[in-house]
Formats: C-alpha cells, sequence, structure tokens
C-alpha cells in the first residue's frame, strides 16, 4: 500500500514539475556577453548561460529558439531555475534543459 502511494505521489509531482515550463511560446531573443535570454509567453525571461551549458549546447538552444519563433512551435520540457539577476535584468530564470513539441 506504502509503495502505490509513494508511486502515486511521484508521478504527480513529476507531472506538476513538467509543467512549469510546458507550453510556452518564444516572444523575443536578447544577447549580452556570451549569454541568451529569451522572453516566453507567460512574461517569465528564461536565460542560458554559457559558462552552465558550454558553447556547442549554447549554440544548440540559439538555434532551436530561433527555429521556434519561426515556425510557432512551443516548449516542451524546461525546468526553470531559481530567478536572478542577469544583464540588467530582474528575475531571470536559467535554464540547462530545453525542449519543443509540434
Amino acid at each position: 500500500m506504502k509503495k502505490i502511494l509513494f508511486i502515486i505521489i511521484l508521478v504527480t509531482l513529476s507531472i506538476q514539475a513538467k509543467a512549469s515550463g510546458s507550453g510556452l511560446s518564444i516572444e523575443s531573443v536578447f544577447y549580452c556577453g556570451d549569454d541568451f535570454s529569451m522572453v516566453m509567453s507567460n512574461g517569465e525571461r528564461w536565460v542560458v548561460k554559457k559558462s552552465q551549458v558550454g558553447e556547442q549546447k549554447l549554440n544548440h538552444f540559439i538555434s532551436m529558439a530561433l527555429f521556434m519563433m519561426a515556425s510557432g512551435k512551443t516548449t516542451l520540457n524546461v525546468f526553470p531555475g531559481t530567478p536572478e539577476r542577469w544583464c540588467g535584468n530582474d528575475n531571470t530564470r536559467p535554464i540547462t534543459v530545453f525542449s519543443f513539441s509540434k
């Protein structure tokens, strides 16, 4: 019984975690130094920092973001971090995982 309850709680929490950044479109892209950020349709600004993801993954994320803007795709699995100050913008949330859906 305890195992079933634990599994139900785990599934419920994982669904809620996924939903925090899914189903959003990108409104604009902003560059600052080696990093870039995206303003999302919910008004949040997400930042991808080169120091956290590396140059290859940063370039991949930029390509994905521009493709999403051009095609109207929405986010799927994104887990924004704790809000912080970045390049003069308050409440910018760092991300290291980024995907989209059709």
